[in-house]
């Protein structure tokens, strides 16, 4: 798969760098892969919504962050507003829920799946268009209803066959209580979360060298990059008895009512907790959490709550959710020991040569409506020709209408060499005429 569009005057300086085409088995995996976390989301009783591909720019710079804002693809209308190529989709869902669905009965469950697009720098896993797949769950202020979108997460990647990976929890209330209680100053505070953020040993010295903290706080930041881990019980105690304050311990309380209800899910040893996972995006308030593969450098998926979102539309509403990179997701399940698949069309079931008939043709039909993958030749080959095409399109069998059935022919077969014949009463199911 191609995720960089190198310069020059082929066919790839056709397109914008950090796009690319994709044909033929990659569409028809991304297509699957697609299909199965929506069928997947469903199952819990997710509906299906479709926001629209841009927005009024307004919209999502008032509500993200300074990163998100930066990499918003943007252009003027028409009508000379400002509007923004959709960077992010819990955004969107936001909108629609406040504006439109305010007076329904919650909690509302979502699923979606599309392109969102974003400037960013370009390198493997990280494109400007990416498909995304997600769910969001408004209206559910519980320990639950986070516990449901990490199971469900934990669940869909199992289902689509991504092993080994790891489901880091953090939870944006403990950092922030701890800001509040250091009381720091903004290009303080600044300095701060860049060293947690980066998780840089050096910058977090530097901040505890130049600030004066009590010995209760110094401790706290001392300790907070170590609050990681699997062991949760035993990392919970730990950062409960850092607390500075109740904001920090109804963080605590959080996690560990989080943990108990994902226990029911059999899940829980996918969970990472992680006190320093403070990403976030400009609305998250409770949880945050990225989904981590040995394989790869970068998240497959991310996710968290956002209570304050929903209230800027209209209505408050507790909120949380979770995106999926499709892109990622496929990188993560490919094996780098195998060579990649030749690039050519999809092989169909059978090659048919229809003379034409209506009556060969209503077979057809049946076939295609079994879930066979039928292909008609529209090129008004001969006999002769049938076994070399079916051998040219990949497919293993090939069969002539002979006017009361069909001649079946093995791929690369001569005309005069059929396997045998077919009546047409007999053909109408064509796992047997396979077989």
């Amino acid at each position: 798969m191609t995720f960089l569009q190198p310069a020059g005057n082929g066919p790839s300086a056709l397109i914008p760098h950090g796009v690319a085409d994709y044909f033929w088995g990659e569409a028809h995996q991304r297509r699957q892969l697609e299909a199965l976390l929506l069928a997947t989301f469903r199952t819990w009783g997710y509906g299906d919504v479709l926001p629209p591909l841009i927005e009024y720019a307004d919209t999502l710079t008032s509500r993200a962050n300074s990163e998100l804002q930066n990499v918003l693809v943007r252009f003027q209308d028409r009508d000379g507003s400002s509007v923004a190529l959709r960077a992010d989709m819990t955004i969107a869902v936001a909108r629609l829920v406040g504006t439109r669905l305010h007076d329904w009965p919650m909690p509302q469950r979502f699923c979606y799946a599309g392109s969102v697009f974003r400037h960013t720098e370009l390198q493997t896993g990280r494109q400007r268009e990416f498909a995304q797949a997600g769910i969001e769950l408004i209206g559910a202020p519980t320990p639950a209803a986070d516990a449901e979108i990490l199971a469900l997460t934990a669940k869909a990647l199992q289902r689509a066959g991504v092993a080994d990976f790891r489901l880091v929890v953090g939870q944006m209330g403990y950092f922030d209580g701890l800001l509040a209680a250091l009381g720091l100053t903004p290009a303080q505070q600044s300095h701060l979360q860049h060293a947690i953020d980066l998780n840089s040993e050096a910058s977090l010295a530097d901040f505890l060298r130049t600030t004066s903290l009590t010995p209760a706080q110094r401790r706290t930041v001392e300790t907070l990059p170590h609050l990681s881990g699997a062991g949760m019980e035993a990392l919970l105690a730990q950062a409960d008895e850092l607390c500075l304050n109740a904001t920090m311990g109804a963080a605590v309380e959080n996690l560990a009512a989080i943990c108990t209800a994902l226990a029911r899910y059999g899940v829980l040893a996918t969970l990472y907790l992680d006190l320093t996972e403070i990403h976030n995006l400009g609305y998250y308030t409770g949880i945050t959490f990225e989904v981590l593969s040995p394989r790869l450098g970068f998240p497959v998926a991310t996710g968290g709550r956002y209570d304050h979102l929903l209230g800027s539309f209209g209505k408050p509403q507790a909120a949380v959710g979770a995106a999926f990179t499709l892109d990622r997701i496929l990188l993560a399940l490919r094996n780098p020991a195998l060579p990649s698949p030749p690039l050519r069309p999809p092989a169909p079931d059978l090659l048919v040569i229809s003379q034409n008939s209506a009556e060969c043709l209503a077979i057809v039909d049946g076939w295609r409506t079994q879930g066979y993958r039928v292909v008609v030749d529209a090129d008004a080959h001969s006999i002769d020709e049938l076994g070399e095409l079916a051998g040219q399109f990949g497919c293993k069998r090939a069969v002539a209408w002979t006017g009361h059935g069909f001649a079946l022919y093995a791929a690369d077969s001569r005309a005069d060499q059929p396997l045998g014949y077919v009546a047409a009463e007999d053909a109408r199911q064509l796992g047997e005429l396979l077989a």
